[in-house]
């Protein structure tokens, strides 16, 4: 395709993107702005841009060569955005997206633009709110297993607690687990750190699979040591008012604990990654005695060759 030729079909492209796309980009920043589980989305494009450039070799030498099929992933997008007008679904015009601009790169690029561009296209999900009864769903799972585990740390540590429903019950005072203590921004931020550093890092395939699956223990356990600190300075309220008070710890501290939880996440990533790290050791392309093995022989030949040529 020529060079002009190619150029005018990405205007196009991008200006079809923006006349379709423009009241679901409006409503994105007003969602990333104003709901707090959705602030950290601001950064998913830049990162998307960065794995573009990050495998930007497969790409070097690589003369375009569009692919007709490119055409079944815009019938994808037409149909979600007629399911989304027909049934009034808000999230689908957001989610369709993804296979129109998986079905620019197929049709401008052809399917190695595709294999290179497939990991930003993916990442780019978690920029997209989820449906409101998933994440009702979802919100109220975590914080059905958030009070579970608390309740079993607390009373582990020698503090008298009982579960009833999502509420932890106190010597006291009850301890509500909260839509925003259900972790569910913890969450989706791990399992997306996770999904990129899994893009990134050079790797075995299992250990980045391990790594993906890990999100999850990894955002429910920073979230239940955010709930489980609460419930140990609610208790320090309780025997010493004079060093804090019953709401401040519930409040106060609740909140700053919140700020915490991304510290305590990365640091049992990184935990995971040193284990690792120390019980699978990756080994040379050659066993070692056999390639000192191998550097003997030749030296010892080269010896004797130069020691023929002296006689």
């Amino acid at each position: 395709m020529p060079a002009s030729a190619e150029l005018a079909a990405w205007c196009i492209l991008a200006a079809a993107f923006v006349a379709f796309f423009a009241s679901s980009i409006a409503r994105l920043g007003r969602v990333w702005v104003n709901i707090e589980d959705y602030q950290w989305c601001f950064a998913v494009p830049p990162f998307a841009a960065y794995l573009l450039w990050h495998r930007r070799d497969m790409m070097t030498g690589y003369v375009p060569r569009g692919s007709w099929w490119g055409l079944a992933l815009f019938a994808c997008w037409a149909l979600m955005r007629w399911t989304a007008l027909y049934f009034n679904l808000e999230s689908f015009p957001e989610y369709s997206m993804i296979p129109f601009l998986a079905g620019v790169t197929l049709f401008v690029g052809g399917w190695q633009a595709l294999r290179w561009a497939w990991p930003s296209l993916l990442f780019l999900v978690f920029m997209l709110p989820l449906p409101g009864v998933v994440q009702d769903i979802a919100r109220l799972q975590l914080q059905k297993v958030a009070t579970i585990l608390s309740v079993f740390v607390i009373q582990t540590v020698g503090i008298a607690a009982v579960p009833d429903g999502i509420v932890i019950q106190l010597t006291d005072k009850p301890l509500r687990v909260a839509e925003a203590c259900s972790g569910l921004r913890m969450l989706s931020m791990f399992l997306a750190f996770c999904i990129g550093a899994a893009f990134i890092v050079r790797k075995p395939l299992w250990e980045k699979l391990l790594l993906v699956a890990s999100a999850v223990p990894i955002a429910i356990a920073a979230n239940v040591a955010r709930i489980v600190l609460t419930a140990v300075c609610c208790e320090i309220a309780r025997h010493w008012p004079s060093l804090v008070t019953s709401d401040k710890a519930e409040h106060v501290i609740h909140d700053y604990a919140g700020l915490l939880m991304p510290i305590i996440g990365l640091l049992l990533l990184w935990l995971e990654l040193t284990l690792l790290s120390k019980l699978f050791i990756e080994l040379p392309d050659r066993p070692l005695v056999i390639g000192r093995l191998e550097e003997a022989i030749g030296a010892g030949g080269g010896r004797s060759a130069r020691g023929k040529e002296h006689r």
